[in-house]
């Protein structure tokens, strides 16, 4: 088939990994290539529309070709200001323009000064579609504090009844629960996924438990100031969603005591029973026990699991010997009857440098499961350390 009578859909497949890849040169110039490319190319270079201050040009963009307005599903609002978001008309308009087509908000907020309101944007509530939010906030530059009973997220949230998924990427204003009911109503939207890489605002946290009756996929950090109040929360969420919940990926596995391991996993087992693919990732090397073993303890408590099919294992080796007892105990586990419909394994290794690995060494450590066609890949990722201002987690990136 010649290229140009290559369906639109499976064009912008092609394209949409640079789309992905914000590779916005490679996109414009896919578009002067050849008329079959521009209308894919054009649909990459609209998706995402950043605002970070005043835009006439692209306000006059939007007003003089209106099917641009129909490109556009993602909004980047970055370091924005209550006064900005308030007063411009700029903004306003630009809003109105987008509102029916934007299904994906990206914010970071920056508080200024304390006792400043958090997240007090009503002109962002024209965004009726709005399906999911990625949120980061950053607390007063030195000056960090603990606020309480602030209910500025929830309220915000509670502007987007469509809301189906939300990600706490890096919320770092410390908000505690007070004694007395917040007044803030309950959600009122479900949701389907939730991603809480690191959030400081255990109120909101504590909020959301009603919104997550349908929830399908959580992915949560044991890397947080307080673990125990997350950890409780967390088993909350998973006690809630019950069987709807399908994807659960763990982060920082290290970071979680003994105690918190076991009753996280526990629940896992009592509760999350329609489960279909597990992550458990381990960010540092761990004091106590080799990242294997601890693996292996988490999967124990499981003990068994009648619908998981995919478990994807994340962890650093390092110099530990990549044979023994955890190994073998592992393929035990793992092929006797308590996970009768596991059908793959990954094994994710994580490198402080570009230090050489052998594959080999570790398909040879699990030979039963390698033999049963079990083992799907093992990919090597460079971790780039915590940064020293906040102790950020670390990033997890893939070599390609």
């Amino acid at each position: 088939m010649p290229f140009h009578e290559l369906p639109p859909e499976l064009l912008w497949a092609i394209l949409s990994h640079l789309a992905a890849d914000d590779d916005y040169l490679s996109l414009c110039a896919c578009a002067l290539t050849c008329r079959a490319l521009f209308s894919p190319a054009q649909a990459g270079i609209f998706r995402t529309i950043s605002l970070h201050s005043e835009d006439t040009i692209l306000l006059a963009k939007l007003e003089s070709m209106p099917h641009i307005r129909t490109l556009a599903k993602h909004l980047d609002l970055w370091e924005i200001n209550n006064r900005w978001t308030r007063r411009s008309e700029v903004l306003h308009r630009t809003l109105d323009l987008l509102s029916p087509y934007i299904v994906s908000l990206d914010i970071f907020h920056r508080r200024r000064r304390q006792g400043k309101p958090r997240f007090d944007f009503p002109s962002l509530s024209r965004l009726k579609c709005i399906e999911e939010i990625s949120l980061k906030e950053d607390d007063v530059k030195g000056q960090p504090g603990v606020i309480y009973g602030n209910n500025g997220l929830p309220t915000f949230l509670n502007q987007f009844p469509k809301l189906r998924a939300i990600n706490f990427d890096e919320c770092w204003v410390r908000n505690q629960i007070i004694d007395s009911k917040s007044d803030v109503a309950d959600p009122v939207f479900l949701l389907e996924r939730l991603d809480v890489q690191c959030c400081q605002d255990t109120l909101v946290l504590d909020w959301l438990i009603p919104a997550l009756s349908s929830l399908q996929s959580l992915h949560f950090s044991c890397w947080i100031f307080d673990p125990s109040t997350v950890s409780t929360i967390v088993r909350q969420y998973m006690i809630t969603a019950g069987e709807s919940l399908q994807h659960l990926e763990v982060r920082s596995l290290n970071h979680a005591s003994d105690a918190d391991l076991r009753s996280l996993m526990t629940v896992v087992r009592t509760h999350s029973t329609n489960l279909r693919s597990l992550r458990l990732i381990i960010t540092e090397s761990a004091s106590e026990h080799s990242p294997i073993q601890l693996m292996v303890q988490a999967l124990l408590i499981i003990g068994a699991h009648m619908h998981l099919q995919r478990l994807t294992l994340v962890f650093f080796q390092h110099d530990a010997p990549v044979d023994g007892s955890p190994w073998d105990e592992l393929q035990d586990l793992l092929l006797g009857t308590g996970f009768p419909a596991l059908r793959s394994v990954e094994f994710r290794l994580l490198l402080d440098s570009l230090e050489s690995i052998s594959e080999s060494a570790f398909v040879a450590a699990v030979p039963r499961l390698a033999q049963k066609g079990m083992i799907s890949s093992l990919n090597a990722d460079i971790v780039h350390r915590a940064h020293e201002n906040h102790g950020h987690k670390p990033d997890i990136c893939s070599l390609k």
